[in-house]
Order: structure tokens, then sequence, then C-alpha cells
């Protein structure tokens, strides 16, 4: 749980600023975009998951589909907070992209907002559980391992494995059992897309200098969780030191499959925040946006490597900008800004990654010149 220090004397004042850092990266609140979307609707079909957070990652994606938002070829980001007895909780959540740059953004967005508080060094961990043919494999060969050491095995862990063997593995992991600590683990199963698709983020994550570990530990929920999962905990000097988790999330594609019989790739995140006064009954959004006179535009993995630090740098200095790292091609950011009547693009292909560059082009005019990702802040400013 995020504890707000004495800077911060509501848990309304760091809502505002989570939803300020999730909009400057392009996320919308989910009742502006899914107005009849309740988070504690009945769902046609119960989702494997316990978790609170999970619940109502679903209900959003079941009106999301309700509402024929999964036939867009563009992802929607979203975010919701809601309050409980003791915290509060805050999501995030890319729906409509199978991409790694979804994690990516996610994972920046939260870690931004962990920044803009007194919050402890972080760290992101994270575990590669694959796709449904991995782990069909990793159930097969955990369940062949853990009736091997049936005698050893805790008797709730073996009532659990009767409905569910990663159920049991899971509950042996949270209690630090060894033969849980011994069992086989999912990367060792993962396929090669599924592989490459974690490789993918742990480079978005080296690139933005963020400090990663792999956990094998964390499994999330089957036919609910692919590909990712993972927590962003306190970063301890001392590794017997208990861990405080801030945030936790992964990929959800199986889950819309499974329950709403609909394909919808998603990744989530939750941000639990300690509860300090009561929420107000008023809304929490800004009343005025600056209007972005920028549109930030990547071509190439090697672009959207770096495009995060540059929007981040961007948000920092206090310069409004529209990104589509979800869109691919450059005719459909290029259409975005102009449908938005954004004056100004600032391009990023394959050469001006290697440069540490970018292109400022006047959409009106089309002139355009090189500026240095180290004076684009001042430079664009001045514009």
């Amino acid at each position: 749980m995020i504890l707000l220090g004495n800077n911060m004397k509501s848990s309304d004042e760091y809502v505002r600023q989570a939803i300020a850092v999730a909009r400057y990266y392009g996320f919308l609140p989910v009742e502006a975009v899914l107005p009849t979307c309740k988070l504690t609707r009945r769902l046609p079909a119960p989702i494997p998951s316990s978790e609170k957070a999970d619940k109502e990652f679903a209900a959003i994606m079941y009106s999301y589909i309700e509402n024929g938002y999964a036939k867009l070829s563009q992802p929607s980001l979203l975010y919701h907070y809601t309050e409980n007895p003791d915290s509060i909780s805050f999501g995030l959540q890319v729906l409509g992209s199978g991409k790694s740059i979804a994690e990516a953004i996610l994972l920046k967005t939260a870690l931004a907002i962990l920044a803009e508080t007194n919050t402890p060094k972080t760290c992101v961990y994270i575990n590669g559980i694959g796709d449904r043919d991995s782990m069909q494999r990793f159930s097969r060969d955990l369940t062949a391992y853990l009736r091997k050491n049936i005698e050893d095995i805790p008797s709730h862990a073996r009532q659990l494995m009767k409905k569910d063997p990663i159920a049991a593995y899971r509950d042996m992991l949270r209690k630090r059992h060894d033969i849980a600590l011994r069992a086989p683990n999912t990367i060792q199963f993962l396929t090669e897309a599924s592989r490459s698709h974690l490789r993918e983020v742990l480079e978005y994550l080296e690139v933005a200098g963020v400090p990663y570990e792999l956990d094998t530990n964390l499994v999330g929920y089957q036919d609910c969780h692919t590909r990712t999962f993972f927590e962003v905990r306190e970063q301890n000097e001392n590794e017997d030191d208990e861990q405080t988790i801030f945030a936790r999330g992964g990929r959800f594609d199986e889950l819309g499959k499974r329950s709403f019989k609909t394909e919808v790739p998603a990744v989530n995140v939750t941000l639990t925040i300690e509860k300090k006064g009561r929420m107000s009954k008023k809304s929490l959004e800004p009343k005025q946006q600056r209007k972005p006179k920028v549109c930030f535009i990547q071509l190439g993995f090697d672009a959207k490597l770096r495009a995060l630090n540059v929007i981040e740098e961007l948000r920092l200095s206090k310069v409004p900008v529209y990104q589509a790292l979800g869109h691919e091609r450059l005719t459909d950011q290029l259409a975005l800004a102009e449908e938005m009547h954004i004056p100004y693009a600032v391009i990023m292909g394959q050469k001006e990654a290697l440069e540490n560059a970018v292109i400022v082009r006047n959409l009106d005019t089309r002139s355009q010149q090189t500026v240095p990702i180290t004076m684009l802040p001042q430079h664009l400013k001045a514009l």
C-alpha cells in the first residue's frame, strides 16, 4: 500500500495527482468512455480471480465489449478509482492492444504516479507466465511434480489440488513452502512468442532505467492472466526485509475469451493507496486542461523504446503533449493529430532514436527541423 506522508493532507490530493499523470499519458476516465459501466455489476460468467481489482477490471472489459469497442482497431487507455474501507484503488487499463508497448505505457504511468510523492525506491517484479499453450504445459508438469511430493504437501494445499493444482502451488508460494520453491516455474515452458513478448517488455524497462527483477513466484490466475504478471514493490537494501507492494497487474488476454466469448487483448495495473480522511463526493477530475499543441509520433521499435523517456521529460517540463504509442502506422498517427487540430508533430524514427533527436514538424506549413532531445522542452515552449 502507498502510505501518504505529512505532505499529503488527504487521499483526494493523491488521487488528483494520479489523475493528472494518467491524463498526460493519454488515459481517460472510464465513465467518460463507458458511461453505463458499473464496477459492481453482475457478470454473465464468474471470473477465475478472487481479487476485487480483477473483478472491477472484468466489469470494465465486459462494458467495453457490450459497447462495441472490441471491434476497434486502436487501443483504449482508461483509468478509474474506487474507495474501499481502508484504502483507495487506482486502476489503469489498456484494452485492445496485445503489443508489449501496452505494458510499457502502463508501468511507466504507474511509476510516474508513484514518483509524485515521497514513495520509497521502487522495483518492478515481473514474471512471464506465457499463453494458453505455455500454461497447459506448465500445469501438466506442476501437477506431476506435486503428486510426486504429495506426502510433503500441507493438508490445505492438498484440498486445493483436487480442483486446481496451480491454486495449491500459489497457496504454498505465499507461505514460502519448500515444495513450491523447488517446483517447475512458468518461464521454463514459454512458447517462442511469449518469450519474445517478455523480452520486449524487459527492454522497455531497461531503456527507461526502471529497476526490475524476474520473479518466477508470480503466477496469477489461470484462464484470466496471460503472458506477463507483475508487482511494483519497495526496493529494500536488505533482502530479508518485508517488501511493501504498491501496485499489482498483468495481462488479461484470456479473460475476454473465457468469460465473455470475445477476444480482447488487455493489460491492467492497480495501485493501492492509503485512505486518509473521507473521499470527496465531488468529482476529482480537473476542470480545465491545457490543450496540447504537440503530438508525439514514433516509427519503429527503437523509437518506441525511447519515446516513453522523452514523453516523461516533457511532462516534468510541463509541456502538454498528445501521444499515440498504441498506433503503428505514420498515416494513422498524423490523421489523429489533424483530427484533434494539433499544429505540431514531434516525430521519432529509427534514425532519430539512434541520434537522440526528433523532427519537429509544423503540420500546417509542412516545414520541419531536427531538434536534439536535450533541447526539446525549450524548443516546444517557444513555439
